[in-house]
């Protein structure tokens, strides 16, 4: 054991929060003032709570662990300790069947995600340190071993860089309890998907292999998205036989997506939409894997564009949201919408909203703030790079010269599903049933919570777990959220994980009652083609209370 005992009652002590604190059981106040001062203390050092009984367990293993003495940053080998744990627990707990047909590059796959999570959590404690260190040796003139980086790395790690370990998890003992979080949940996820891919591996087969066997796991991609529900995250996985997306999350929405688009083909004349195939499961789904790919020619990319358009006016129909650059693969003249999780999103403001507005909350189009997340992120938003844009030979392809064929598309996808009565009631019927189902509802940007997450790692913030659940309840409260909303993304973020909320809505928002979209939406779908500011209805209000 690194610690002695003391030494390691302080750490836990320091490391509780405001949950050990209420639940009473192991801990209690060394005085009478209010929660969030004073200091805590255990009711009985030879009683812990169960998290520091497994903190202390990590230690054991990592102070037993050869750091690498070869190449590479003191993060990197620092963090390796908590690689090589994380397998092991793995190894130890999981069924010995669900890893024989996993190789040895996809087992380098969840290493390298459970290194990059600690990486990510442990850097600004130890950017925190090695700039001390740096000062320390500049302020004993020690200016040649200081210029070689090399060197004061192997100083500053020591002969035993364990030791360098310990001594920073405690002057940080937040992080002492982050680390073992992130790899239980870590390892909690590997095991999942190595056991749900097992059941389904027959189905998965027949689904997206036409009946051939998937075979070994020759290579495996973790965190392709944000992480939710203790760290899930979708994953890329690659068989000898063809490459499916895992999702830890209901498919609903891509099902639901894509019975829209069928019934769109069915309809209408060509040009066809495309969605991907998605295999439905309990709590999951699995995803035939979309990539990038460029148009063939000029009579390709028209049709790309007015593709486009029509998957914009399902997004709006559907009142999808979250429709970013992100989400859509530009796979030859097909935009796909790869993540349709949002759909028959209600908005959280009391606020009246136009059609405009609910057309710039789909996520297509930029803000009237080109610096605001919606412009960066939307799919109009000018940025000409990444899968989410069409190209002819390497060409990115200019919006605005396809404007007639982006609005056709549009205009079609509202005929095809509004136009006559018996197509309206048919689609009303299916809107219903999106809007019945749960589903995300989103309270805050990702890029927000983001932002909090960053601040609750910064090193001044994991010196006491009840100061760190201050900071958050600081960060998190806001007027016109639910007290246990606030709770909820509070209690996510302290696991490292981007805040997931499913709902139904309490209203049902229904498509305008009309044959065709209104002159207004299509006027805002041009100004948008041709990178003029979509300014929705809550802006244009404060401009006119303003003048």
């Amino acid at each position: 054991m690194p610690y002695s005992d003391q030494e390691f009652i302080a750490l836990v002590e320091a490391a509780a929060d405001f949950v050990d604190y209420r639940a009473g059981r192991y801990f209690v106040k060394e005085n009478s003032t209010p929660a969030g001062s004073g200091r805590l203390r255990l009711r009985d050092p030879a009683s812990l709570p169960p998290w520091a009984i497994d903190l202390r367990r990590m230690f054991e293993a990592l102070a037993d662990f050869d750091f690498n003495a070869g190449r590479g940053s003191p993060l990197a080998k620092l963090c390796e300790a908590g690689v090589r744990f994380g397998w092991d627990e793995l190894e130890s707990t999981a069924a010995p069947k669900l890893l024989t047909h996993v190789s040895s590059k996809a087992k380098m796959g969840l290493k390298r995600e459970l290194r990059r999570i600690l990486q990510r959590a442990t850097r600004p404690c130890l950017e925190l340190e090695r700039k001390s260190y740096s000062l320390a040796l500049a302020a004993l003139r020690l200016q040649e071993m200081e210029t070689d980086r090399q060197l004061v790395d192997r100083r500053f790690l020591g002969s035993k860089p364990s030791e360098r370990l310990f001594a920073m998890l405690r002057r940080f003992p937040v992080l002492s309890r982050i680390w073992f979080q992130l790899i239980s949940q870590w390892r909690a996820q590997a095991a999942e998907l190595l056991a749900r891919l097992a059941t389904d591996r027959a189905a998965l087969s027949r689904r997206f292999f036409g009946g051939r066997p998937a075979g070994p796991i020759v290579a495996l991609r973790c965190g392709l998205s944000d992480p939710h529900n203790k760290g899930r995250t979708v994953a890329l996985l690659q068989f000898a036989a063809g490459s499916v997306i895992y999702k830890p999350r209901p498919g609903d929405g891509e099902w639901e997506w894509a019975s829209f688009l069928r019934r769109m083909n069915a309809l209408a004349r060509p040009p066809k939409l495309r969605a991907p195939g998605v295999l439905t499961r309990e709590g999951y789904c699995w995803m035939e894997r979309i990539e990038s790919s460029p148009c063939l020619d000029e009579a390709a990319a028209r049709r790309f564009f007015q593709r486009l358009g029509a998957t914009i006016g399902v997004a709006y129909l559907l009142r999808a949201v979250d429709c970013h650059r992100g989400n859509i693969i530009a796979a030859g003249e097909y935009p796909v919408l790869v993540d349709a999780e949002a759909l028959g999103h209600v908005s959280t403001d009391a606020k009246p909203q136009t059609p405009v507005d609910l057309l710039h909350r789909t996520g297509f189009f930029p803000g009237s703030n080109r610096r605001s997340l919606q412009s960066r992120s939307s799919v109009l938003g000018g940025a000409m790079t990444g899968p989410h844009w069409p190209t002819i030979q390497d060409r990115p392809l200019k919006a605005a010269s396809y404007e007639h064929q982006i609005v056709a598309g549009f205009c079609r996808a509202w005929r095809c599903l509004l136009e006559t009565r018996p197509r309206r009631a048919a689609s009303l019927r299916r809107f219903h049933r999106v809007w019945s189902r749960k589903r995300r509802r989103v309270y805050r940007p990702t890029e927000k919570y983001a932002a909090i997450l960053r601040a609750s790692i910064l090193p001044g913030t994991l010196r006491s777990g009840i100061e760190r659940d201050l900071m958050l309840s600081r960060l998190c409260s806001r007027a016109r959220v639910p007290p246990a909303i606030v709770n909820t993304e509070i209690a996510a973020l302290k696991r490292l994980d981007i805040p997931y909320f499913v709902s139904r809505a309490t209203r049902h928002v229904l498509p305008d009652n009309t044959s065709a979209p209104s002159g207004e939406l299509t006027s805002a779908l041009r100004d948008a083609v041709h990178g003029q500011a979509t300014v929705p209805f809550q802006a244009r209000r404060q401009a006119r209370q303003l003048e």
